[in-house]
């Protein structure tokens, strides 16, 4: 056998003894369209079988572009004798919007109204052992008024498919739902301990063992390894506490990580196991301020929309989605949030570089009003599967539950009670387009942090002037409290100016959010061009609207650059050689000096306005005459204070870095 599809297949089985068995079912897949009245002129190829590679979205083929129906996929499950006697689930990442999973022909299990969220079909009853097996995906993509998002009611695509990965979970007697790790945290010695909730899939009752490590990542460091004995009496949920002593915490420039490896034991084998990353970490508001492990800071940052490159649509691969993340680090990122729930591999990437998020309901706009019953189960059983599947990401601040949902104060607050019974750690809130207007009965001031989407002369209001005297007002409403700049920036072509006027508005915008010291942050509107089914410029896949920084392939353009340098923590406010004297009568040259002097004095300053925190681990890095490097820690760098150092035989031509303690580029000069 050759060797590279050797290593691919073990990895793929993931044949750890103490682990979960996993088996990929991404690769080949039969994709066709039922043929019927509504689907007649779509292309023949469409209708009857043709092999795809899921991840997928029909979306992007020819002729499928505005597509909007039910299709097929299907495949042979790989099982062998060996998983005879196990438990076996089928595990979708997302399959967009509704789903319903057969085997051999038979109803197995379905996914309704819930598009963005993970989920799991037990097909164990309906396994034919000594034959074929096979699985097949109905996938239904249509406009739905019984769906979050709503109708056509929202501003991005509408990609149908299995658009995530696949995977065959093989368990033992006992199967695992999830392993929740809940932080506490003593800030003043950073002790701390780990509350594991851990849930079966079965509620009956049963005996068996469970153990969990924890370790740290960096150091390889075994913080906790202990055994426990677990009866279930009632329910299928489990809750114990154990201490992990003094910890490192997770903060977007030293994004700590710690991974738990829970077990349960039956009759002395691993019946099934979870492993996951986690952090230690808090938020909280206090005043006006935005605290990050206890410490008030002032944060910007873009967000992304995912789904907006036509190549890939909402089936982004892995390596696309590390482009996309590590572009939104090196704009010096440190706030985000996302219209729907996630791919995992995305927040996992956020965990590592340290990007906060904030994930939220897909409800934009429509219904505005009163949701329905269904629509009321659609949300809560959304915000179950959100919260179930991403608990454990350290990087997620807050969930939120609408998005410009502007009087429609009762629904948001049962919604928003109703994740706090699943999670007492994050922050809530409901994004605002109104706040400047409902200034007595904005939802978004009945939840946790205040929110604005500000859009005042870009789409809101006539003029921008107006803004100085807009925030007069909310500041009143806030009574106190901090306000988050949740979306802002220049849409084209609604609005005329190109990125020159992104360039200008950018300026204009975050220079009057500066001023007032209840703005906690910012998140600006957005990376990329993006792919919307309502979008004004372009047809079909490449549907588009001009809001981002970059292109909808990420090609940055001028204001990603300005906005770059605009969140950066740190700024450079002199530079000169070591010893020279200011030559006054020369314009070409500054400074009075000879060739011998190889030196070089800069100050830096750490700013106090948006971005305010504290800069932790940082260091200069330049070239000496010889070509090695020179690397001279910051360690602890306070807002609004400055730092002189001198930097000594330096290269000819001369240029320095200031980087993070994970080698990222912060400044270049």
């Amino acid at each position: 056998m050759n060797k590279t599809v050797f290593f691919l297949i073990m990895s793929l089985l993931c044949i750890d003894a103490d682990a979960q068995q996993a088996l990929s079912l991404d690769g080949g897949w039969n994709f066709w369209i039922p043929t019927d009245s509504a689907t007649a002129a779509l292309p023949a190829y469409a209708k009857s079988p043709v092999q795809v590679t899921v991840p997928h979205t029909y979306n992007l083929m020819d002729g499928l572009e505005n597509y909007a129906g039910r299709a097929f996929y299907n495949r042979e499950l790989p099982l062998t004798e060996d998983m005879k006697g196990k438990n076996l689930w089928i595990h979708f990442d997302g399959v967009y919007h509704d789903a319903i999973v057969f085997i051999n022909g038979v109803k197995a299990g379905e996914h309704l109204y819930a598009g963005y969220t993970p989920f799991a079909v037990d097909i164990t009853p309906y396994i034919v052992w000594g034959g074929k097996n096979i699985v097949t995906v109905q996938c239904d993509n249509s406009f739905s008024s019984n769906n979050l998002p709503w109708k056509r009611k929202f501003d991005w695509n509408n990609d149908g498919g299995i658009y995530r990965s696949v995977s065959l979970r093989i368990t033992g007697h006992y199967t695992l739902r999830y392993v929740h790790v809940t932080p506490r945290i003593n800030l003043s010695d950073s002790t701390a301990t780990a509350k594991f909730t851990v849930r079966f899939r079965s509620s009956a009752p049963f005996k068996a063992d469970f153990s969990i490590r924890i370790t740290e990542n960096c150091s390889g460091r075994i913080v906790f390894d202990g055994r426990k004995i677990l009866q279930q009496k009632k329910d299928s949920t489990f809750i114990c506490e154990v201490s992990c002593g003094k910890v490192q915490l997770w903060h977007f420039d030293n994004p700590h990580l710690y991974t738990f490896d829970v077990k349960i034991w039956h009759k002395n084998t691993v019946s099934d196991s979870e492993r996951e990353r986690f952090g230690f970490r808090t938020f909280t508001i206090k005043g006006h301020n935005f605290c990050l492990n206890g410490e008030p800071v002032r944060l910007p940052g873009i967000e992304d929309m995912p789904g907006s490159n036509p190549a890939y649509g909402a089936a982004e691969s892995r390596s696309y989605m590390e482009k996309s993340v590590r572009m939104m680090k090196d704009l010096n990122c440190t706030f985000s949030r996302f219209h729907w729930a996630q791919d995992d591999y995305r927040l996992q990437l956020m965990d590592s570089l340290g990007i906060l998020v904030q994930e939220e309901l897909s409800w934009w706009q429509g219904p505005s009003r009163q949701l329905t019953p269904e629509l009321q189960q659609t949300a809560r059983r959304q915000l179950d599967e959100l919260i179930e599947a991403h608990y454990n990401h350290p990087c997620i601040w807050g969930w939120g539950v609408s998005n410009e949902v502007s009087d429609n104060q009762a629904e948001v607050l049962h919604l928003a009670n109703h994740i706090r019974s699943m999670d007492s750690t994050r922050i809530i809130d409901a994004v605002s387009n109104s706040l400047y207007t409902q200034l007595s009965n904005d939802p978004s001031l009945s939840l946790d942090l205040p929110t604005w989407n500000e859009y005042v002369g870009t789409w809101h209001a006539k003029d921008r002037s107006q803004l100085a005297g807009f925030f007069l007002d909310v500041e009143k409403a806030l009574d106190g409290r901090p306000v988050l700049i949740a979306e802002a920036g220049l849409c084209e072509p609604a609005f005329t100016g190109g990125d020159a006027r992104r360039v200008d508005e950018m300026i204009y915008h975050i220079t009057e959010w500066k001023r007032h010291p209840f703005v906690c942050g910012y998140i600006y509107f957005c990376l990329e061009d993006y792919r919307t089914q309502m979008g004004e410029e372009g047809r079909g896949r490449h549907r588009i609207r001009r809001h981002g920084v970059c292109t909808k392939e990420l090609q940055p353009k001028s204001s990603y650059h300005l906005l770059r340098q605009l969140m950066c923590p740190i700024e450079v406010i002199l530079l000169k050689p070591a010893n020279a004297k200011v030559n006054k009568g020369s314009i070409a040259n500054l400074y009075e000096t000879d060739d011998a002097n190889r030196a070089a004095e800069v100050t830096l300053q750490v700013k106090n306005d948006i971005p305010t925190y504290t800069l932790r681990n940082y260091r200069i890095e330049y070239e000496r005459t010889d070509g090695t490097t020179v690397s001279i820690p910051l360690l602890t760098l306070i807002p609004g204070r400055k730092y002189t150092l001198m930097l000594t035989d330096i290269n000819a031509s001369f240029s320095f870095y200031v980087k993070r303690s994970d080698g990222s580029i912060v400044l270049q000069y």
